[in-house]
């Protein structure tokens, strides 16, 4: 299926379907149920499910005949922030990763140098007998490591340092 995009605003009343019809493209976009919408072109009717919406990193992932299609949403303050060059001002700096508990470090899986995703594993950290794995907050790149298997580690204390 070939898109073109063209950005158009509208407003949705809580609790109703979604109904978006373009009288000079023929494209109408009904809303199925809370996951699916059909988009009805001149030739064809589209499935398109939302397998995904994650509000804090902005992004949709959709399905549309086994594919996966992943979008980024904008909101009238991101658009704002862009016009101004400012699009990263509201997303926080990481410098440093701090132990969020005294433990000891079973494992580093990380190297200086590493890029990571968010989510991805950066140490196992025991605590009170039970392991704890300590994930990348963002993507990041590992700029120094403070810490290394089988040492001590108390609350607050720095263990990655990140390349800002």
């Amino acid at each position: 299926m070939k898109v073109s995009y063209r950005e158009q605003q509208i407003e949705l009343e809580k609790n109703e379907g979604i109904y978006i019809t373009d009288e000079t493209s023929g494209i109408e976009i009904i809303q199925r149920d809370e996951e699916t919408l059909f988009i009805v072109t001149k030739n064809k009717v589209h499935t398109v499910r939302c397998l995904e919406i994650n509000k804090d990193e902005k992004k949709i992932t959709l399905l549309h005949e086994g594919q996966k299609t992943h979008l980024s949403l904008a909101e009238p303050m991101d658009e704002l922030l862009k016009s101004m060059g400012l699009e990263g001002a509201l997303t926080p700096k990481i410098n440093d990763l701090k132990a969020p508990m005294p433990g000891l470090v079973l494992d580093v899986v990380i190297t200086a140098g590493d890029i990571v995703s968010k989510g991805d594993t950066l140490l196992i950290l025991e605590a009170m007998k039970m392991e704890n794995t300590i994930k990348a907050p963002a993507d990041l790149k590992i700029k120094e490591i403070h810490t290394a298997t089988g040492s001590a580690v108390d609350k607050n204390q720095v263990l990655i340092t990140f390349d800002s």
